[in-house]
């Protein structure tokens, strides 16, 4: 097979395309701003710290870490504002249910939005909207000196929410996800970049087909020796959103980009590719490396 029939398959999995939408410039949060809201997001996550100051260990220039009881920790990216928390007290090591067939999931999932709206409160604002995507669950056996199983045990439901932004998803990492265990939210993070209410430049969107282009473009240069085809992969959806980068990498504008998710076919590994290449007709900013401070252009 060709190159031109992965563009072809990629473009019939294409979705969300939009002639035009707006491009945001993103609010720099200081790193005092960045652990005084992760402070205030714990204690309302877990309300049993009350109003006790947290110690702040700076573990280097990019993370700063709020030890907790428990071997817990709560983790602040500077350079994104996200934040990654975890805490496992006793009592959450106990299953929810010894045989997950038997397991009532809606309660669980309940609590889980519950706390997913308190941590979203202060965040979703105008052009803002936050939606359940996708239900992890975390299960566990055990096996006897016979060799006999037992059954599979649930032990932690994790739940995951995408950000919407004027209508469009923002792709990459969870938006914000909530775990539990036992009668405990046991871990939550958010990677939710605050941008300015007014859009700094309208741009045009490349069609599906260019977007495609642009996709087996991107994958040659990973492997140039010999181009990639649907003998290799199957490309399973193109969609358009904005991105939101790696939590670790500063990010200037909220900037549209179609995304490509393609799985392997090869028998060798199943390792498939996450491909993400700007959706305007030229890049507001870098996507293939960090960027630099720069004017944002308009389109």
């Amino acid at each position: 097979m060709a190159e031109s029939d992965l563009v072809a398959a990629l473009v019939k999995r294409a979705e969300g395309h939009r002639d035009r939408v707006p491009v945001f410039q993103i609010l720099q949060p200081s790193p005092e701003e960045s652990i005084a809201r992760a402070q205030n997001l714990a204690v309302a996550v877990w309300p049993q710290f009350g109003d006790c100051s947290f110690r702040v260990d700076v573990i280097e220039t990019a993370l700063a870490r709020v030890r907790l009881p428990h071997d817990g920790r709560v983790d602040v990216f500077h350079r994104s504002g996200s934040i990654a928390a975890l805490m496992q007290p006793p009592a959450s090591r106990t299953p929810f249910a010894a045989d997950e067939r038997r397991a009532d999931r809606a309660p669980l999932v309940r609590r889980a939005q519950e706390a997913a709206a308190t941590i979203g409160k202060a965040q979703v604002v105008a052009n803002d909207d936050m939606r359940q995507e996708s239900t992890w669950e975390l299960k566990g056996r055990g096996v006897t000196l016979r060799g006999e199983s037992t059954p599979v045990a649930l032990f932690e439901i994790l739940v995951a929410f995408r950000r919407y932004l004027h209508g469009l998803p923002v792709l990459g990492r969870a938006s914000l996800h909530v775990g539990l265990a036992g009668s405990h939210v046991t871990r939550w993070g958010i990677d939710w970049r605050r941008v300015q209410p007014d859009p700094v430049a309208h741009t045009l969107v490349v069609d599906p087909q260019e977007a495609a282009k642009r996709v087996v473009d991107d994958l040659w240069w990973r492997r140039p020796e010999k181009p990639f085809t649907l003998d290799d992969l199957e490309p399973k959806s193109l969609r358009l959103g904005y991105l939101s980068m790696s939590r670790r990498r500063e990010q200037y504008v909220m900037q549209p980009a179609w995304v490509a998710v393609l799985a392997s076919r090869s028998r060798q590994t199943s390792m498939g590719h996450v491909v993400a290449v700007p959706a305007s007709p030229r890049a507001f900013e870098p996507m293939d490396r960090p960027a630099k401070m720069q004017t944002i252009a308009r389109a």
